[in-house]
């Protein structure tokens, strides 16, 4: 089993954010684990499109492109 951690948050932005999921996600520590995911995949995908433009400057600069 993984282990989970506490967080905590105001009040009224979680019975805010309840009434906005109903029905969309089964309850706000699902909406955070999709969320953050999400975000670490989003910026794991900029990191190495951001590398590869480095990379391909490189090989231009050294003449190979």
């Amino acid at each position: 089993m993984t282990q989970q951690r506490t967080v905590q948050l105001p009040e009224s932005l979680c019975a805010e954010a309840e009434q906005w999921l109903q029905g969309r996600f089964e309850n706000i520590e699902a909406l955070l684990g999709f969320l953050l995911k999400e975000m670490v995949r989003v910026e794991s995908s900029e990191l190495d499109q951001k590398e590869e433009e480095i990379v391909q400057q490189r090989l231009r600069d050294l003449g190979y492109l």
